[in-house]
C-alpha cells in the first residue's frame, strides 16, 4: 500500500531520518512512537507531501487516498459543523440538489403536457439518482451525524458555525470529516489530546472496525494497546517495526535489547582477545602471518554498538500532605445552574481521606463544574461545601500553565514553592524525579514545551501537597515517561484525589472509585476503570434481563409460558462485604483474561495441527498435540473457577 524506502531528512544539523524504511500493508494499524523530537510529526508530513525528502523514496499504490489529521489545524470557517463534515462530498450533495430540481421540473412539465420534455428529464433524473445511490448518498448525512455524536456533538450543534467553536472542538470537526471520508490510509497525530473519555472510547470502537490502514501517534498507552496491530519506533533516524500492541512492543524491545547487548559484549571479548594476541606476538616473526590476519579481521569487523534503553526509573519518595480528618470534603444539597441550565439540583457527596476518585461521563455532564465547586473556583447557588479537619486543597487545570512566570528558570519556579514548605534541599532531586536534568533546571519557563510546562506545574503542586488534590486532565501534553512519573507520585500520595482524565491507564493505576456524572446525578462504582466498564456491562445486561423477565411475565399472563434463558440474580450478593466482593471481582477479571489467552493459544495450536505444510514435521506436531491437551485441561479448570466466582458474586 505505502512504501518508505531508505528515506532521509535533516533540519540544519539535526538528523531525523537516515535511510529509514517502512512498508505499510492494507489493514495494518500502526502506532508511531519515539522520544519527543525524534521526528514523528515530520514523518507524517513527509508521507502527505507537506515536507520534502532529502533522500530516498515514498511510493504508494495507484489511487491511494490518504487522510491526515495534524496536531494543529488551519482555520476552518464558512461552514456549519455538519456542512464542514460533508464538505468532501460536494458532488454527491450537488446531485441531491439536482434531484430535487428535476423533481420540480418534471412536475411542472407534466402539468403543461410536454411529454418529450418530461421523458428527457426522467432520463436525467434516473442517471443522477443512480449515481447518487452508488455514492451512498441517502446514508451520507445520517453517517455524518452519527460520527459527530460519537465525537461529543449534540444535535443542536450540527448547524452552528465552525468559526464559533474552540480549537479543540474544531479539531473534532476535522477528525469527523476524515472519518466520514474513509481514506485508504489514515494518519492521526495525537488525536486523543482533544477528546473526552466517552468520545475516545467511541473513536476506538470506530477504528477497530476500520477497514483501511492507520498510522497514529499517541502518548495514551491504553489507546495504543486497544487499537494497534503494530508499533513503529522512530529513534536515532531509523524506524523499527514490532508486531503487536504497545505492551508487546516494550517486552520485545527489552528482548531485542538483551540480545544485542549480549552480542556486543561477546564481540568486545573477541576484540580484546584479538588485540591481546596482536600485542603479544607483534614482534615475533613466526607469528607475523597470524598477527596480520587478526589485524585484518578487526578492520573488517562491523562493530556492534551496545544499545541503551534510556528509560529513567523513578526511585523517589514523594512528599506527603499533613494528616487530615477521615472526611476530607462533603457536599450537601448543592445546587448549581448557569442561567436556565441546571447542572446540579440537590447534590450530595462525601470524599474520604485516601480516596482517589475518577470522574467520568459525557461531555457537558458537569464533571468540570463539580471539580470547580470542590476547588472553590465557583460557588454553589444553594447548599454547602464543607472541608474536613486540617484540609487544604489544590486545583490543577490547563489554564494554570499560562500563569507560570516565563522569565523564571525551572529551578527558581520550584524554589518559589519549596521554600515556604522547607523543602529547598530536596528541589534538585525532586526535579530529577520529574525528568528535569541538570541542564533543564536552568532553562527559562518561557522556552519549555507544553509537556514540560505541565510537568513543572504538577511538580510545583506536589512538592508541598494539599490533603485534597483536584486535577482536570493532568496527563494532557505529557509523554509516556512523564505520565509514569505522575502515576507513581499519585500512587504514593496518601491524601484524597478527585480527577478527570481520559487516561484509563492512570484510572486503573490509582483509582479506588469511579463516579459517573450524568444528568445531574452521581453514580459511584468502587474500583478502577476496568471494574467500572465491567459493572456497566453487567447493569446493561441486567436491564435486558429485566425487560426479558417482564416480557416473560406478560407472556405467562397470556398463557404462553415463560421465556427460556432468563438469568435471575441468586440473591447472594448481599452476603458479601465490600472487600470480599472487590477481591472476587478482581479474580473474576483475571480468570476471564486467562480463559481468553488460553482459548487463543488453543486456536493457534489447532491451526498448526491442521496445516498441511507441517505434515512431515513430526517433532512440531507431537509438541503441539501435547501442548493442546494441556491447554484444554487448563481451559476446563479455568471455566470451573470462573463458574464458582460467578455463583459467589450472585451473577447466575
Amino acid at each position: 500500500m505505502l512504501h518508505l524506502t531508505e528515506i532521509s531528512k535533516s533540519f540544519g544539523g539535526q538528523v531525523l531520518l537516515e535511510k529509514a524504511s517502512l512498508h505499510v500493508k492494507p489493514g495494518m494499524r500502526i502506532g508511531l512512537v519515539g522520544p519527543n523530537g525524534a521526528g514523528k510529526t515530520t514523518l507524517l508530513r513527509l508521507i502527505v507531501g507537506e515536507v520534502s525528502l532529502d533522500g530516498g523514496e515514498i511510493g504508494g499504490r495507484k489511487g491511494l487516498r490518504i487522510g491526515f489529521l495534524p496536531q494543529e489545524i488551519e482555520e476552518i470557517s464558512g461552514h456549519t459543523v455538519l456542512g464542514e463534515v460533508l464538505a468532501s462530498y460536494a458532488e454527491v450533495l450537488s446531485a441531491e440538489r439536482r434531484m430535487a430540481e428535476l423533481g420540480e421540473l418534471i412536475s411542472r412539465a407534466s402539468e403543461t403536457g410536454s411529454g418529450a420534455h418530461v421523458d428527457g428529464l426522467l432520463r436525467e433524473l434516473s442517471a443522477v439518482q443512480a449515481a447518487f445511490e452508488q455514492a451512498h448518498g441517502y446514508e451520507l448525512e445520517a453517517q455524518a451525524q452519527a460520527i459527530l455524536r460519537g465525537m461529543g456533538f449534540r444535535d443542536e450543534d450540527f448547524h452552528r458555525a465552525v468559526a464559533e467553536l474552540s480549537g479543540g472542538w474544531r479539531m473534532r470537526v476535522a477528525l469527523s470529516r476524515l472519518l466520514l471520508e474513509r481514506p485508504d490510509l489514515l494518519l492521526l497525530d495525537e488525536p486523543t489530546n482533544h477528546l473526552d473519555l466517552e468520545s475516545l472510547v467511541w473513536l476506538e470502537e470506530f477504528l477497530l472496525s476500520w477497514s483501511g490502514a492507520l498510522i497514529v501517534t499517541s502518548h495514551d498507552r491504553y489507546f495504543l494497546n486497544r487499537i494497534v496491530t503494530h508499533i513503529a519506533e522512530l529513534d536515532r533516524g531509523t524506524i523499527d517495526l514490532y508486531a503487536g500492541n504497545y505492551d508487546h512492543y516494550e517486552e520485545e524491545k527489552r528482548q531485542r535489547y538483551q540480545t544485542l547487548a549480549n552480542a556486543a559484549k561477546n564481540q568486545q571479548r573477541e576484540i580484546e582477545s584479538a588485540e591481546a594476541f596482536i600485542r603479544r606476538f607483534r614482534a615475533k616473526n613466526t607469528k607475523a602471518r597470524q598477527v596480520q590476519q587478526k589485524i585484518k579481521q578487526l578492520e573488517r569487523m562491523e562493530r556492534i554498538e551496545a544499545p541503551s534503553l534510556e528509560r529513567k526509573t523513578i526511585k523517589f519518595h514523594f512528599p506527603q500532605p499533613p494528616r487530615t480528618g477521615r472526611v476530607v470534603a462533603e457536599l450537601k444539597k448543592v445546587r448549581k445552574a448557569y442561567g436556565d441550565n441546571v447542572v446540579y439540583e440537590r447534590l450530595d457527596l462525601v470524599i474520604e481521606r485516601g480516596e482517589k476518585i475518577a470522574l467520568v461521563g459525557p461531555n457537558g455532564a458537569g464533571k468540570s463544574t463539580l471539580l470547580k465547586l470542590l476547588a472553590g473556583v465557583i460557588e454553589p447557588d444553594a447548599g454547602s461545601i464543607v472541608l474536613g479537619h486540617n484540609v487544604r486543597r489544590e486545583y490543577y487545570a490547563q489554564h494554570q500553565l499560562e500563569v507560570l512566570d516565563p522569565d523564571r528558570t525551572v529551578l527558581a519556579a520550584m524554589e518559589e514553592v519549596a521554600a515556604p514548605a522547607g523543602r529547598l534541599a530536596e528541589v534538585r532531586s525532586y526535579l530529577g524525579a520529574f525528568l528535569f536534568d541538570d541542564d533543564d533546571v536552568t532553562k527559562k519557563v518561557g522556552v519549555l514545551s507544553g509537556g514540560e510546562k505541565a510537568r513543572l506545574a504538577l511538580a510545583r503542586m506536589l512538592i508541598d501537597p494539599a490533603g485534597l488534590l483536584l486535577l482536570d486532565e493532568p496527563t494532557n501534553h505529557l509523554d509516556m515517561d512523564s505520565r509514569d512519573v505522575l502515576t507513581e507520585a499519585l500512587r504514593q500520595f496518601e491524601g484524597a484525589v478527585v480527577f478527570i482524565s481520559h487516561d484509563r491507564r492512570l484510572i486503573n493505576a490509582i483509582g479506588t472509585k469511579v463516579i459517573e456524572v450524568r444528568d445531574g446525578h452521581l453514580t459511584q462504582y468502587p474500583g478502577d476503570w476496568e471494574y467500572y466498564v465491567w459493572k456497566k456491562g453487567q447493569e446493561s445486561r441486567g436491564q435486558e434481563v429485566t425487560e426479558a423477565a417482564l416480557s416473560s411475565a406478560a407472556s405467562s399472563s397470556l398463557g404462553t409460558g415463560p421465556s427460556p434463558g432468563v438469568i435471575r440474580p441468586s440473591g447472594k450478593t448481599t452476603e458479601l462485604g465490600y472487600r470480599e466482593r472487590k477481591e472476587l471481582t478482581s479474580r473474576y477479571r483475571k480468570v476471564e483474561k486467562r480463559i481468553l489467552a488460553a482459548e487463543q493459544r488453543q486456536k493457534e495450536l489447532q491451526a498448526i495441527l491442521n496445516d498441511p505444510a507441517h505434515a512431515t514435521d513430526y517433532e512440531l506436531l507431537v509438541g503441539a498435540s501435547l501442548e493442546i491437551a494441556q491447554v484444554e485441561e487448563e481451559i476446563t479448570r479455568l471455566y470451573e473457577e470462573w463458574a464458582a466466582i460467578v455463583e459467589m458474586l450472585g451473577m447466575t
